[in-house]
């Protein structure tokens, strides 16, 4: 999995907000964001996700908890 840069913010920041933040909330940013993509492709790891609407829905339904 390619990780979200301190850089990648600063960038993205600029680009929707017009202004970026400090390096160190950058950092701090990019850190929860990769966590956070780490814990979601863990839950999904054993869901298959198939083509078809019905089973797509089924696959988030579970992932939900439903």
């Amino acid at each position: 999995m390619a990780e979200i840069s301190k850089e990648r913010i600063l960038i993205d920041a600029m680009q929707i907000t017009g202004g970026k933040p400090t390096a160190e909330r950058a950092e701090e940013l990019a850190g929860m964001l990769n966590r956070l993509i780490e814990a979601l492709d863990k839950a999904a790891a054993d869901v298959p996700f198939e083509a078809e609407p019905a089973d797509m829905q089924a696959a988030l339904d579970q992932l939900a908890g439903d």
